[in-house]
């Protein structure tokens, strides 16, 4: 073969793959119960390895295949020249087979890869089934696979790896020993892409290291693919934050620390006008949520787990903004913020205008951001007083006392009616309560004046600001195939009612008599409060 050329570049994910299991990223608990097993000869013939995608399920297969027919095996270990495990890893073992359930799936593929079962193994000591996605298979495949599981020739052991190992029948399951593979750390992910940087002979700063390792989620092949993508588009430049971000298409870290500290030191309008400047740069507002987020779980773990502030696992960034915002913070307060802003991610997702959407959101943390804890504001309602401390961007006037929670449709329209009079009128007319929950509705919504979203963000806003609470507000979708009908507005049921006020009116005797007297007389009103009047 002539020399690699720029087009023959292996990408990093194939290059660095695992060779042995002391090379295996992230899994310790594994490898030890693996080498135990194989150092103490207690093998089994039948092993599922399960785990997110890039976690190494198919590496750990391979190895295991490479241990059970190295030279010197079954063997944890073996020579780094060592004929078995090289044909294993380049894939071209005869008694190596692996096979993709998500393309070959039915009882026939099973059939024709199980052909040589019985069979002695050609070049090693076993005959190795590797089944990638597993679960892909039919159920008539299953069963296929379990009469050769349930009593297997002692030179063949069997691999499944799955993604979703509840898909996999637990007759299956049962017959086999399970590996969970875990998420790898984004600590290890950084620690082992930087030496990967290293012998590559290139630079990256640490903070876009550690970027793609927590945008990776526990996944080494997706991150060792955001790295190559990193290297590409640096094109032999030193790997830089702005750049991961740019590629990522997050937003500037730095300015959303800086917009949390506004929002969460009170200065509201400053926040907003963060918020823009970062829509003007281009950043979209799902993704400037999800970061948000991602900052209040980290403040929230500097509350509540010790010694995080002076760890390694935090960037530099992080140490500057997290650590002291976090300080100055309670628990709750970062609680209620992150439930606003996870209750927007929905909202947002189906707003015509999402930046608005998460403006309005922003405007809802920094409200309730300023509410006493809940054991002060629970004494306060008790007492029927409240004493905020606005700052001079947040509201002016001291809003009113805290009402208690309403328990059903009828007493939150009369909430609502106290406040705006007028979203109560648009709520009576449009809004078809399913449930009233523990500050939850589920409610349906007719098209009308306003939009639905609309009804639904300004009901959220008002509950949360009258109870002092964050009220969850859930727009259900009309089913066609219901079999119960849609639950009435409260103009129905007031409409319903009156209809059958004036019917047992009508079949009054003395009514009826009365009536008699005039000619073409019906009975047009009744007084609700005194019907018998």
């Amino acid at each position: 073969m002539g020399e690699l050329t720029k087009t023959d570049y292996v990408v990093l994910a194939r290059k660095y793959r695992s060779r042995t299991f002391a090379e295996l990223i992230g899994q310790p608990a594994l490898v030890r119960t693996l080498t135990n097993a194989l150092q103490s000869g207690k093998l089994h013939h039948a092993y599922v390895l399960t785990g997110i995608r890039g976690t190494g399920k198919t590496s750990t297969a391979r190895l295991l295949a490479m241990a059970l027919n190295c030279e010197n095996g079954p063997s944890a270990t073996w020579a780094e020249n060592d004929p078995q495990a090289e044909n294993i890893r380049l894939g071209r073992h005869p008694d190596v087979l692996e096979f993709d359930a998500a393309s070959n799936r039915s009882v026939e593929d099973i059939a024709k890869l199980f052909e040589g079962v019985a069979y002695a193994p050609l070049a090693g000591r076993f005959k190795v089934y590797i089944i990638d996605e597993v679960h892909m298979l039919s159920n008539t495949a299953f069963n296929a696979l379990l009469k050769t599981l349930e009593e297997p020739p002692p030179q063949i052991k069997f691999i499944f790896a799955t993604t979703d190992v509840q898909k996999v029948p637990l007759t299956v399951l049962s017959r086999c020993q399970r590996f969970d593979l875990q998420r790898v750390p984004a600590t290890t992910l950084t620690e082992h892409f930087t030496e990967i940087l290293g012998k590559e002979g290139l630079a990256a700063d640490t903070a876009a290291v550690q970027l793609i390792a927590r945008a990776a989620d526990g996944s080494v092949r997706d991150g060792l693919s955001l790295l190559d993508q990193a290297i590409a588009l640096a094109s032999g430049v030193p790997v830089t934050l702005a750049l991961v971000e740019g590629m990522l298409g997050v937003a500037d870290r730095v300015q959303v620390w800086q917009l949390l500290e506004d929002l969460l030191g009170q200065r509201l309008a400053a926040a907003l006008a963060r918020a823009d400047a970062l829509y003007d740069a281009g950043t979209d507002a799902l993704s400037l949520t999800q970061a948000m987020l991602e900052a209040l779980h980290l403040l929230t773990r500097l509350k509540v787990v010790a010694g995080l502030a002076e760890s390694s696992r935090l960037s530099e960034m992080e140490r500057r903004h997290a650590v002291p915002l976090a300080q100055g913070l309670s628990v709750p307060q970062l609680a209620r913020a992150y439930s606003v802003l996870v209750q927007a991610l929905t909202e947002i997702k189906t707003a015509e205008r999402p930046f608005e959407a998460l403006s309005m959101a922003l405007v809802r943390v920094g409200y309730l951001s300023q509410l006493p804890p809940l054991q002060t504001l629970l004494k306060q309602a008790e007492n029927q007083t409240w004493a905020p401390t606005p700052s001079a961007e947040g509201p002016q006037a001291a809003p009113p006392s805290l009402q208690p929670d309403p328990t059903d449709w009828a007493a939150v329209v009369t909430l609502v009616r106290a406040q705006k009079p007028g979203l109560a009128a648009i709520l009576e007319q449009q809004v078809r309560c399913e449930s009233v929950g523990d500050r939850v509705l589920d409610v349906h919504v007719q098209q009308g004046l306003h939009k639905p979203e609309v009804i639904v963000q300004m009901l959220r806003e008002l509950l949360s600001l009258a109870t002092g609470h964050p009220w969850q507000v859930v727009l259900l979708a009309d089913n066609a195939e219901r079999s119960t009908p849609l639950p009435a507005t409260l103009a129905e049921q007031a409409k319903a009612a009156e209809v059958s006020r004036l019917q047992e009116a009508s079949a009054d005797p003395q009514v009826a008599a009365a009536l008699a007297m005039f000619a073409g007389a019906t009975v047009v009103a009744v007084d609700a409060e005194n019907p018998t009047q």
